[in-house]
């Protein structure tokens, strides 16, 4: 699982969306933290390539992978700078599904980088 979550990541890094049909299944579901969900490596490939459009992916590090067979979860860290120059980063977990040795459902959860203590 850790390969494959690499490999997904280093494809945003590199704005590489040719790479996602070999990372996720034809009937992928992709659900990013904001909720919207792409269903199908079409449309992923589309959300990807648009996202990719407009800005890049300075950072997203594998922090800690869970493997539990044909489930499992990546801690991530994740950074991205959009073409006028904003940046958002992002500490986030996702819970992914394997089928095949490829993602067949990714569903992201994050919170800010900042933590405010009581």
């Amino acid at each position: 699982m850790w390969e494959l979550i690499d490999r997904y990541f280093n494809a945003a890094r590199s704005k590489d969306g040719e790479a996602l049909g070999d990372i996720f299944t034809d009937d992928a579901v992709y659900i990013e933290i904001t909720g919207a969900t792409h269903e199908g490596i079409g449309k992923i490939r589309n959300w990807f390539d648009s996202r990719m459009s407009k800005g890049s992916v300075t950072a997203w590090d594998i922090r800690k992978v869970i493997d539990a067979g044909e489930n499992g979860a990546v801690v991530w860290y994740y950074e991205y700078r959009d073409n006028e120059g904003n940046s958002t980063s992002y500490d986030g977990v996702s819970v992914i599904e394997i089928s095949d040795g490829r993602i067949k459902r990714w569903n992201e959860f994050s919170q800010p980088t900042e933590k405010t203590y009581s």
